[in-house]
């Protein structure tokens, strides 16, 4: 399996989180996905499928009424607005650099929250990556 294959369910499964869907039953995704990322061809691929696993995982442990954090209501903000899909993709590509830096400040001021803002970004940088293509 490639990389590409496992990013699109991840990405299903995080933009549900992020967006606060209570569809998504992170119980049952989080053993999919590590079904899926054994199965990548890639022995780089399936670290870097296993970093962003875990950053689920860590957003599974929280208690489920726990309210998130105002850090991670700002860096879901962020977030969204660095990945909106209107506009050039030179455009699309400044805004979710952007939205990296910005979470990347974000997260140096409260280590705490840096694996769920990890996640957030980690989901820009493979957007800046497909973009980048896109611009080649």
């Amino acid at each position: 399996m490639e990389y590409a294959e496992f990013e699109l369910e991840y990405k299903r499964v995080s933009e549900g989180i992020i967006e606060g869907r209570r569809d998504i039953d992170l119980t049952a995704e989080i053993p999919r996905l590590r079904a899926l990322a054994e199965q990548l061809d890639d022995e780089d691929d399936r670290h870097l499928a296993d970093s962003v696993i875990a950053g689920i995982e860590d957003i599974a442990a929280q208690e489920p009424d726990e309210p998130p954090s105002e850090v991670i209501l700002r860096a879901r903000e962020v977030f969204s607005e660095a990945k909106r899909d209107d506009g050039t993709a030179a455009a699309r590509l400044a805004r979710a650099e952007e939205g990296v830096r910005a979470l990347s400040r974000i997260s140096d001021t409260t280590p705490d929250e840096e694996q769920a803002i990890g996640a957030l970004s980690h989901s820009l940088d493979m957007l800046i990556g497909a973009l980048r293509l896109e611009l080649r």
